[in-house]
Order: structure tokens, then C-alpha cells, then sequence
């Protein structure tokens, strides 16, 4: 009978997608191949070889898992958005944004090959798809800005501009079964229970040592330590973007609680809840307040509960109460600061900034370039008028970099997660669905108001996050489609 066993490149083409595992055999050609050329090198470089490979043992493995394991890729990623402030603030100099990348292109790389191989491309079928990679595009095609000072900029700033859009479709991908998502989900809540808890340890206890040295080492003091009071930062490194997380979460395990039950799971979402929402009141980020009020405006429009929208009226004057009480508290203080924008000089400040590059905006549809403003602008093009803008808003730094037309694709983003989100959200039926799409689109909605007053999405971690964010609400929304369709089928 003749021979039907699989090739050597037939197994090793099934080992790259996945499918199965290399021969004992050959796996003992490359080891017995590789140890004499590891010997060789250690005897000529010594103790820098074999840490070398220590490192490569453990990350080698990983690298090549995460090109067919999208999820591996996808929870070290979520690992690094919560923690890779950590390594950052303890030692200097260490290529974290070159790991990203490469974690984003193994995972792209193996994505793609098995969407190739198996002639499926439904990943980049959800709605929001085209105006995800719309927007990427536009960013793309700024390399070619006419207006831009640097193409060097560009080619930094183009990597996590786009790599992590990417993310979505990468999450969108892995998410093949409800009880994944649920999985990365909880996850995400565990985590953020974990920086919620140890940024109130920061708020009560003060920070570590570490974390000290750090903040006098970049002279950041002025940033962690307002009227006598270190703001928390958790393991996000930032007061700004942890606020904002933390205002996210909280908000997020409110929705939450409507559907799921269980007593332990309740238990945990209402202990996240509190963990996270003192987190962000521990913060000092007046943004993050902003979050609460549109949140719960945005959940009683979705609900179509006449008897909420009483709940709105008592909302406000809670609001207004709250905002014009006389007070000696620091946190309510630090609330009240947000409805008396007019009188911050940093307000003020933002507010001349803007009504000076509004002209000058208009007059440029596409920009001055990546990377033309800011941090980036001033080390790649100093001297130069954007270099020299302080963007200070998520919205003008779109503007100033894309134009108008870029930020009309930026805007098209939110437009297509937030309107289409809403009304697929009323067709669905599912209530653990429901109350995650609901959650998300409520949680989201208020970081476009938070855009113009900040950088959001923009900046780590939420630059990560807010696409893994946006694949679990729309994976929720074609679960209860198919589940819909299963249920119809049966019927008929």
C-alpha cells in the first residue's frame, strides 16, 4: 500500500498555522544543530550570550505561539497596556514600544496567513471595519503630506498610529466564542481591580520608592502632587490616562451588574465598581468626572425606560448640588473644578492655544504631518510653529497633524462605534449582550468629550485598550446576531 504520510513541509506548514507540532526527529536536528553554535558563541562573548539565551527560550516559544495563537498575543498585550510603566520607571532606556510592535506584527502576520490560507476574510466584516482602516489609511497617506517637516517623524509615529488599529481586528479574530470574550473581559476588570487597588494605596500611603525617585529624576513632581496630595497613578504611570481608565471600568461594571448574575460574580463587578471609582477620584483627573454624568445619560437614552428618564432629573440636581456646595473636602473640590473651567489658568491657557491654530487649521485639509506637534515635533522638526504648539486635546492634535479631513475620519470612527453600536443594540435580545454593548457604547461615548480637552485614544494605554474595548462590543453584537439566527432557523 503506498505511503500517505504527511511531508516534512506539509507538517511544517500545519506547525505554522497552528495545526500541529513538529516531529520528535526534527526537533532533535535543530537542537543538536544549534548547541555547538551556542558554545561557540558563549566561549567568544561570554555571560552576555547566556542570558541571551535565556531570553530567548522564553520569549522565542511565546513569539512563535502568538503567530497562530492570537490570543497569547493579545493577553501579553493587555499585560504590557497595564504594566509596562513599570519596567519604564524603574530602569531607563528599554525598547518597550519596539516589543509591542513586534508582538502586533507576529500576531498581524499570522492572521492574515490563515485568513489567506482559508480563503476567510469575515474579520474585517464587522461594521466598523471600513472606517477603521479609513482612518489608518489617512495616516498612511500622511507620509506624503507636502506641508510635513519631517518624513523621520512619520516613520515613529506611524507604528502605533496604525499597528494599534490593528488590534481590533487581531481581538475581533480571537473572540471565535462567547466564552473567550467573557474571558478577556473579566480579565481586563481583574487587572483593573489590581491598578485600582494600588493606586488607593498611593492616595493613602503615599508611593513607592521607586516611584519616588522616579517622579524626582524627571521632574514630574508638579504633575503627582497637587495642594499637598500625591494623585494616584496605579500601574498605568499616568494620573490623566489611570483617571480616565478608572472612570471607564466603574462605569463599565455598572452595566455590568444589570445582567450578570451569580453571587460571586456580582460580588467581584460591585467591588470593582467601588475599587475603580475611588481609583478615579484618587486620580485628581477633573476629565474623568466628565465621564460619570454622559455615561448615565447615554445608559437611560439606550434603555427606552420611560421611568429612568425621571432618574435624570434627580441626576442633574444631584449634579448641580454637588457642583455649587460649599466644601472643604479636596476630592469634591477637585469635582467642582471641572464645572469652573473658565476660571483655570491652564483652561485659559488651552482655550488662547486654540483659537490660534483654528485659522491655520482650515487653511490646511490634511495637515502639517505626523509627528509635527508635541513631543514628537519638537525632536524631529524644532523650531518650527507646530513644533512649538502644545496640542493639549485629542481632537486639535488630529487636526493640527491630518487636517480637517483626517479629523473627519477620526470622527467617523466614534460616529460608526457609537450610531451603529446604538442601533444594533436595540435589535439585540441577548441580556448579557446587551449589557456589555451597552456598557461599552455608554463608556465610549463620553471619550469624545474627553477628547477635546485631552488625548484619550491617542495615548497608552488606552491607545491599546480602547480597540480591544470596541471588539468586545461588536464580537457581543454578532454573538446575539447568530444566536438570533440559530433561534429563527429552529423556529421555522
Amino acid at each position: 500500500m503506498k505511503n500517505l504520510s504527511p511531508s516534512s513541509g506539509t507538517i511544517l506548514g500545519r506547525f505554522i498555522r497552528g495545526e500541529g507540532s513538529i516531529p520528535p526527529w526534527m526537533q532533535w536536528v535543530f537542537w543538536l544543530c544549534l548547541v555547538p553554535v551556542i558554545a561557540k558563541l558563549m566561549v567568544a562573548k561570554g555571560i552576555i550570550v547566556a542570558l541571551g539565551i535565556i531570553v530567548m527560550v522564553v520569549a522565542l516559544p511565546i513569539g512563535v505561539s502568538a503567530l497562530w495563537k492570537t490570543e497569547i498575543g493579545i493577553y501579553i498585550m493587555l499585560g504590557l497596556a497595564f504594566f509596562v510603566s513599570i519596567p519604564n520607571r524603574l530602569f531607563e532606556g528599554i525598547p518597550m514600544g519596539i516589543l509591542l510592535d513586534v508582538v502586533i506584527v507576529t500576531m498581524l502576520v499570522g492572521m492574515l496567513y490563515r485568513c489567506t490560507y482559508n480563503k476567510d476574510w469575515s474579520t474585517f466584516s464587522s461594521p466598523v471595519s471600513i472606517s477603521i482602516l479609513l482612518w489608518a489609511g489617512m495616516n498612511v497617506f500622511e507620509l506624503f503630506n507636502p506641508m510635513a517637516a519631517s518624513r523621520q517623524a512619520w516613520f515613529f509615529v506611524i507604528r502605533p498610529a496604525v499597528g494599534y488599529l490593528m488590534l481590533f481586528f487581531l481581538t475581533y479574530d480571537m473572540l471565535t466564542t462567547p466564552k473567550k470574550m467573557y474571558r478577556l473581559l473579566f480579565v481586563i476588570l481583574g487587572l483593573s481591580l489590581f491598578s485600582a487597588s494600588w493606586g488607593i494605596w498611593q492616595a493613602n500611603f503615599g508611593y513607592f520608592s521607586w516611584e519616588y525617585n522616579y517622579v524626582v529624576r524627571h521632574d514630574v513632581m508638579h504633575l503627582v502632587f497637587n495642594y499637598g496630595r500625591w494623585r494616584a497613578i496605579g500601574s498605568i504611570g499616568s494620573p490623566a490616562q489611570f483617571g480616565i481608565l478608572m472612570a471607564f471600568i466603574s462605569m463599565l461594571c455598572v452595566a455590568l451588574l444589570t445582567a450578570f448574575k451569580g453571587t460571586f460574580t456580582k460580588l467581584f463587578l460591585l467591588f470593582t465598581f467601588l475599587a475603580t471609582l475611588m481609583g478615579m477620584v484618587y486620580s485628581g483627573t477633573r476629565s474623568a468626572y466628565v465621564i460619570i454624568p454622559i455615561f448615565y445619560f447615554g445608559w437611560v437614552v439606550l434603555s427606552r425606560n420611560k421611568k429612568l428618564y425621571y432618574s435624570v432629573i434627580f441626576a442633574g440636581a444631584l449634579m448641580v448640588t454637588v457642583a455649587v456646595m460649599p466644601t472643604n473636602n479636596y476630592h469634591i473640590q477637585r469635582i467642582q473644578s471641572t464645572f469652573k473651567a473658565s476660571e483655570d489658568a491652564s483652561y485659559q491657557t488651552r482655550a488662547r492655544n486654540k483659537a490660534i491654530i483654528f485659522p491655520w487649521i482650515l487653511k490646511h485639509p490634511i495637515g502639517g504631518g505626523l509627528g509635527s506637534t508635541g513631543v514628537w515635533g519638537q525632536r524631529f522638526s524644532p523650531g518650527t510653529f507646530l513644533a512649538n504648539f502644545p496640542p493639549d486635546s485629542g481632537l486639535i492634535r488630529v487636526a493640527v497633524e491630518l487636517g480637517w479631513i483626517g479629523l473627519l475620519f477620526f470622527l467617523n470612527v466614534y460616529y460608526n462605534i457609537l450610531v451603529k453600536g446604538t442601533f444594533l443594540f436595540w435589535k439585540m435580545k441577548n441580556k448579557r449582550y446587551k449589557a456589555i454593548v451597552s456598557g461599552m457604547i455608554c463608556a465610549i461615548a463620553p471619550l469624545l468629550v474627553v477628547e477635546w480637552g485631552q488625548e484619550v485614544v491617542g495615548v497608552f494605554p488606552m491607545s491599546v485598550l480602547f480597540w480591544l474595548f470596541a471588539a468586545i462590543m461588536f464580537r457581543s453584537i454578532d454573538f446575539d446576531q447568530k444566536e438570533q439566527a440559530e433561534q429563527a432557523k429552529f423556529e421555522s
